[in-house]
């Protein structure tokens, strides 16, 4: 773990890699629930068919988490796709630090945020109005975000 991966941990997200019983699922009801933060699950995912070159995609699910600890899926699902180019003396590896992970998701996330280094929470409050919770973008500016990383994407890099 080099200096700059100080702050990124890694957490399985599959419940049998982490060796816990999977949760059970309970009806519940929004008017109850309250946001309690943001969560973005990044993903392998297939790369283009029609690219013949070694490649890489990645999908970012996000997610507000409410009270309960459920998650409801906003529907502002985001991608990213590597591809190596040029000729290829080595294997190819995308091997790169957890940190520098996680700084890209953020930057892709946020690139539709009216200012720097934010979130588009205007559109997070609506896509969650749409889905029956209410929450405005006031109060979702203040709530904690996380990102997850899948184990396949977590074999991928450098932890």
């Amino acid at each position: 773990m080099t200096d700059s991966d100080e702050w990124a941990r890694y957490v399985p997200i599959r419940p049998e890699s982490a060796g816990t019983v999977p949760a059970h699922r309970l009806p519940f009801d929004l008017s109850n629930l309250s946001v309690t933060g943001l969560v973005i699950i990044c993903e392998l995912d297939d790369p283009s068919p029609e690219n013949l070159r070694p490649s890489m995609s990645m999908k970012m699910t996000q997610y507000l988490r409410l009270s309960d600890e459920s998650m409801i899926r906003l529907d502002m699902d985001r991608g990213v796709s590597a591809s190596k180019l040029g000729r290829l003396v080595e294997p190819v590896s995308w091997k790169r630090p957890a940190a520098d992970v996680i700084s890209e998701v953020l930057y892709l996330v946020q690139a539709d945020a009216p200012e720097p280094n934010s979130f588009a929470w205007e559109q997070y409050a609506e896509a969650a109005r749409l889905r029956g919770i209410s929450v405005d973008a006031e109060a979702l500016r203040d709530l904690p975000h996380t990102v997850l990383l899948s184990d396949e994407i977590a074999a991928t890099y450098e932890f």
